[in-house]
């Protein structure tokens, strides 16, 4: 009786880990683009299902770096509660990866837009100037007047001449 059911369960299991072992290569083919990264429409193909994998490619610190960066961005075509909640607190945590953080900041604008600017105007004040910089273009893809309002806040006290110029750049100048 426990064998059959022990077969029963493995017979049961397979098909569905088959399946997630496909879909988790295929969102590591995706990742692996080199010349002409994966486009929003190339992940929504892929189904729902994605999202929850590149969760765990962007937490998986057995991957190579380039991968788990890929994954980050990547989660903004998947705008879920979860991962939004991952990516703000990914952006805002200070000694967390740079590359990590900055593709974090890119995927809340793109996913998030308007709803991410709280978040995004934290991780504008981060010491450090590669993210800061790295925020203010993803704000200034927001473009709302919310997103404006938060870079126009962050350029009146910007100290870091890169971060200033990137500032009235996304401002139009202003």
């Amino acid at each position: 009786m426990r064998i059959l059911l022990v077969m029963l369960l493995v017979a049961v299991a397979t098909p569905s880990a088959r399946a997630d072992e496909a879909l988790r290569g295929r969102v590591l083919d995706l990742l692996s683009a080199y010349e002409e990264p994966a486009s929003a429409a190339d992940w929504r193909a892929l189904g729902e299902g994605a999202g929850a994998e590149l969760y765990a490619v962007a937490q998986d610190t057995s991957l190579s770096h380039t991968r788990r960066a890929g994954a980050v961005y990547a989660l903004g075509f998947f705008p879920t509660e979860a991962h939004r909640a991952y990516l703000a607190a990914l952006a805002t945590t200070d000694g967390a990866d740079s590359l990590l953080r900055r593709k974090a900041v890119y995927a809340l604008g793109a996913g998030w837009g308007d709803r991410a600017v709280p978040d995004l105007a934290r991780a504008l004040a981060a010491p450090d100037s590669q993210l800061r910089a790295a925020t203010a273009r993803a704000l200034g893809k927001v473009g709302t007047p919310t997103a404006q309002e938060a870079l126009r806040a962050r350029l009146a006290t910007e100290s870091d001449a890169m971060v200033r110029t990137t500032l009235t750049t996304v401002l139009g100048g202003r």
